[in-house]
This record gives C-alpha cells, sequence and structure tokens, in this order.
C-alpha cells in the first residue's frame, strides 16, 4: 500500500482537518463549561457567606451561636466544605474544622478592608483544590467587626468536566474514524479515475492506443476521462498517419534505382535502401561508420565514387534539427551507364570525323593535284578513280549513319510472313559473284523443313548481306561460307560459318559497337565502314531476335540470328 499517494494524503488532510476542529471545539467547550461551573459555585459560596455574614452582624462575639450556625451551613447537601468565622484581626473565632489562631489570606485581608474577594488555593486535606470566598461582617454600624471565610470542593466541577472531557474525546474518536471512512471514500472516488487514467497513459506508453476511459460523472474528473479519450483518438489518428507516411517514405526509399544512405552528427549509418547496397557491392549495417564503406569515398556532394566496377555521383544534404546539423543523406546516383554513353558519343564522334576526314583528305589532295600539275592521262584517270571510290566510300557512310539514326528514332519495320528458306537462297544468290571473285565456296545448307517468318524483307536482307559479305572480305581466296537454316519450336535459326581469319576474343564483347573495327587498316582497304555488325543488331534488336558471334582466330567464326516466328 503507498502511504505517499494522493489517496492517502487526502484521508490525511481531512482527518487532520477534523482533529483540529474538533480540538478547538473540545477547548471552546471546556473553558465554557468551566466558567459556567465556576462561576454558579461561586455564586453559590458567595451567597452562603453572604447569609452567614448577614445572621452575624451583631453576634460575631457569641461562640455557642458561631458553632451553630456553622453547623446549620454544613448539612450533608451541602458543597461547603470548610467555614471560618475571624475576628477583625484575623484569628479564628469558630471554624468546621476546631482549628484557632490566626489566618491572614489574600482574600482575608482583601475582606479585612471592606471588599468580599474569591480565591482558589490547594486543600491540605486532600489533593485537590478548593475555592473560598472572604465577606466581611459588619455590626449596626457599618463597621467590620470580622470575616466569614467560606470553602467549597471544586472536585464535582472537575469530575463533571472530566465526564465531559471523556465524552469529547469519544466524540472526536467517533468524528475521526468517520471522517477517514468519508476521506477514504471521497478520496477513492477522486483518485480511482486518475488511477484509471494513469493505467491507460502506462498502456499507451506501451503503444496501445485504443484504450478507452468510462466516463462516470460530469466533474472535472469526468471532463479529464473526456480529454483523455479525446487525446486517444487523435494520438492513434497521428501516430497512424505517421506510421503510413514513414511507411511511404520507407517504400520510396526501398524501391528507389538511386541509393540512399542516411547518417547521424556521429557520421553513422541510420537508414540506408538496397540499391546502396547494391551499388557499392558491400553488406552494409545500421550503426557503421560511414568512413568504412566504399574506400572511404562518400563524403561530399558532387563526388564521383569509384567502386564495384562502377561509376557513382554523391549528392548530399544535411538533415537539420532547429538549426542545428543533426546528420547528412546521401544519395547515390549510378552514372556509370551515362559515363559509358557519353564515351561511346565521343568516340562516335571522333570516328564519324575520322572516317570522313579520310576520304576528304584523299579527295583533296588528289583533287589539287589535278587542279594544280600537269598531270598524265594515265594519272588523271588512276586520281579520278581514287576519288570516285572515296566518294562512294563515303556515301555508303552517309547511307549506314543515316539508316542507324533512322533505326534509333523510329524502328517501325514493316513485317510480312516470309518462308525464310527462300528468303535466304534469293539474298545469297546476290552475293554468289562476290564470293566467285575470290574463288570461294558458298554453301547453302539449309533445313529441309521450310517454315515461314514475320520479317522487314528489306531490312532482313541488308542483315544477311552485311554478315556474308564480311565473312566473303575476311576470309582467304579459296575459302568456304555456308549458311545454315534449323527451326525449334519457337526460333527460325540462321547461322553463317566461314574459315576466316576470326576475331581475337578480346575484341568480342565490342564486336557491335558503331565503327568499331579488330584491323581497322584492313578494314578500311576492304571499304568497311565499321558500321555493318551495328546495323544488323540494330535490325535484329527490333525483330525482338538476338544475334551472336562465336569466333577464334584462324580458325573462322559463326554468327547467328536467332528469329521468332
Amino acid at each position: 500500500m503507498n502511504y505517499k499517494s494522493i489517496q492517502w494524503k487526502i484521508i490525511l488532510i481531512y482527518g487532520l482537518l477534523i482533529l483540529v476542529a474538533m480540538e478547538i471545539i473540545w477547548v471552546y467547550l471546556f473553558k465554557s463549561l468551566e466558567n459556567y461551573h465556576m462561576k454558579n459555585f461561586d455564586n453559590y459560596i458567595e451567597a452562603q457567606a453572604t447569609g452567614i455574614a448577614f445572621t452575624l452582624k451583631d453576634n460575631i462575639n457569641s461562640e455557642n451561636s458561631l458553632n451553630n450556625i456553622i453547623n446549620m451551613y454544613l448539612g450533608p447537601n451541602s458543597n461547603i466544605k470548610y467555614v471560618y468565622i475571624l475576628d477583625k484581626s484575623g484569628n479564628i473565632l469558630a471554624s468546621s474544622t476546631g482549628e484557632k489562631g490566626k489566618m491572614l489570606t489574600p482574600a482575608v485581608i482583601k475582606a479585612l478592608s471592606g471588599d468580599e474577594s474569591i480565591e482558589t488555593v490547594n486543600d491540605n486535606n486532600s489533593n485537590g483544590k478548593i475555592r473560598s470566598v472572604a465577606t466581611p461582617v459588619t455590626d449596626s454600624d457599618g463597621k467590620i467587626s470580622g470575616v466569614v471565610y467560606i470553602s467549597g470542593s471544586l472536585k464535582g466541577i472537575y469530575d463533571t468536566l472530566s465526564d465531559v472531557n471523556f465524552i469529547l474525546l469519544g466524540a472526536t474518536f467517533i468524528a475521526v474514524i468517520i471522517t477517514v471512512i468519508l476521506g477514504y471514500i471521497l478520496a477513492k472516488t477522486i483518485t480511482d479515475p486518475i488511477k484509471e487514467v494513469t493505467k491507460y497513459a502506462h498502456e499507451m506508453a506501451e503503444g496501445n492506443f485504443d484504450v478507452h476511459i468510462n466516463i462516470k460523472s460530469n466533474d472535472e474528473i469526468g471532463e479529464l476521462g473526456n480529454m483523455f479519450n479525446l487525446m486517444s483518438r487523435r494520438l492513434k489518428t497521428t501516430l497512424n498517419e505517421m506510421e503510413n507516411e514513414k511507411s511511404k517514405v520507407e517504400a520510396i526509399i526501398s524501391y528507389m534505382t538511386d541509393g540512399v544512405i542516411a547518417t547521424n552528427d556521429s557520421n553513422r549509418i541510420i537508414l540506408f535502401n538496397k540499391a546502396a547496397e547494391k551499388m557499392i557491392g558491400e553488406k552494409l549495417s545500421i550503426n557503421e561508420p560511414i568512413e568504412k564503406i566504399a574506400q572511404g569515398q562518400i563524403t561530399n556532394s558532387g563526388t564521383l565514387i569509384y567502386c564495384n566496377g562502377r561509376i557513382l555521383k554523391s549528392f548530399a544534404t544535411p538533415i537539420k534539427v532547429d538549426k542545428n546539423i543533426d546528420g547528412n543523406v546521401f544519395v547515390l546516383h549510378d552514372i556509370t551507364e551515362q559515363q559509358t554513353l557519353d564515351n561511346m558519343r565521343k568516340e562516335f564522334v571522333a570516328n564519324v570525323s575520322h572516317e570522313l576526314r579520310t576520304p576528304l583528305t584523299t579527295i583533296k589532295s588528289y583533287t589539287e593535284t589535278l587542279i594544280n600539275d600537269d598531270v598524265d592521262e594515265k594519272y588523271k584517270y588512276r586520281f579520278l578513280d581514287i576519288i570516285d571510290k572515296e566518294v562512294d566510300r563515303m556515301a555508303r557512310l552517309v547511307k549506314d549513319l543515316l539508316f542507324l539514326s533512322k533505326m534509333d528514332s523510329n524502328g517501325k519495320l514493316n513485317l510480312e510472313e516470309v518462308n525464310l528458306n527462300e528468303f535466304i537462297e534469293d539474298t545469297l544468290s546476290k552475293l554468289r559473284i562476290e564470293a566467285c571473285k575470290k574463288s570461294q565456296t558458298l554453301t547453302f545448307c539449309l533445313d529441309e523443313e521450310k517454315r515461314n517468318v514475320k520479317i522487314d524483307k528489306d531490312k532482313m536482307e541488308q542483315v544477311l548481306i552485311n554478315i556474308v559479305t564480311n565473312a566473303i572480305k575476311y576470309t582467304n581466296e579459296g575459302g568456304y561460307i555456308r549458311v545454315f537454316t534449323k527451326y525449334d519450336e519457337d526460333f527460325a535459326y540462321i547461322s553463317v560459318s566461314d574459315n576466316g581469319i576470326g576475331i581475337p576474343k578480346k575484341d568480342l564483347p565490342r564486336i557491335f559497337e558503331r565503327f568499331y573495327r579488330v584491323d581497322k587498316g584492313r578494314s578500311r582497304e576492304l571499304g568497311g565502314t565499321g558500321l555493318g555488325l551495328a546495323i544488323a543488331k540494330e535490325i535484329v534488336s527490333a525483330h525482338k531476335g538476338e544475334i551472336k558471334i562465336e569466333s577464334e582466330v584462324d580458325n573462322g567464326t559463326v554468327v547467328t540470328v536467332k528469329l521468332k516466328y
């Protein structure tokens, strides 16, 4: 039981208030009763003393008469305990106790001077107190002839007051008990709702916002309960909204393609997403120092980070709380492809410039020679032939570039259903003469099963011509080129194989890049633009097909095109 609780404090305060009030009433009542009884007692003994003094007006010197008077006032029901009759010098003339001698108390001395006086003294014959009155006795001439001194016991009064004290003590005890009980009930009506609010507040602190207080009154406690219920509902609504917003933010961060890492003011990780781990290529953990990841490259905004074979750009934004920087949010953007494309663009521009500059330089030099010099007819035609070939080469280059540009901007196909075997036979028949010029064998090994495929005839013809023409160019005289077809349930396959010079393995990954040549010098000699395989790949990709090359140096090359029906 908690004696420091509000309930016990209320009970204690109520009990003390009643106790103090009862004590004040007790003292006041006791004093009032004491004064009342003392006044009545004083009036009584004064009356008795005055009666004796009147009786002794002219008989104070008669000893027998004095004893009779004393005995008359000392009856069994009398409250008078002692009676003394004194002469004008204070000598005892007669007494109820039989004492003789002189009695000069303050009251007696005052009475001898003519004034009645009352005093309270200790009773020498008992442990109590007695109340005494001294009244002067006068003769017929008005002279003081003696004093009547009467004493009465106060035991009866104090016994009565003692009984009253006992009654008041009992009343006080009962009042305190009743007050404690009523205070307990009152305190309980106040503290029970507060305890209930406290209990539900603990539940709310633990995350349960479904609590509801039953309102049992319309007073301040009831109002407190109403406010608590309102607070509970609003907190639940607010936290639900915060949780929803948090879920949205977490979902956004989780599914962002950019990496996100948040740190506190100690540069330790407090949040990250999977994209960041994937980009950096490291397993991240909460509270890990940011300096320990990506070789400590994540520092300032705009910094380039090289890790995991990627190029990342870091953007940092400070987290501000009350105008103080409480951490940072780092956003990692993968610019590897962008950098690659930028490099390819630069290389493409450089290649185009180079491819155009070479024939233009040749044309320029031969044209100047023809214009400025007297050239023999034999060399003149030779120079013009070279110029003509360079112009044709430039025209092919521009034509291929325009085709690629068209494929990039609008790769629309004019699809039609074509018998693939017949289409390949018609296309390859146009290249037989080129093969014969180098004494090469161009063989068609077509699958006996004939199937139709949906293709753009003109574009696919260009693919086949580019592949076979390359095979003819890079196969030595007397070599062979074989073209195969094969079908399965989902795809049709075209394979072109030769026994030419082959392609080094290191060049295979880049073989479909624009202007990429394995042997640039030889390629130019053979009239190539470096765009044939790039065009073939673009066309095949537009058909949602695949093209791949397998090759070994000096062992030939196999190019396979896979098309959907």
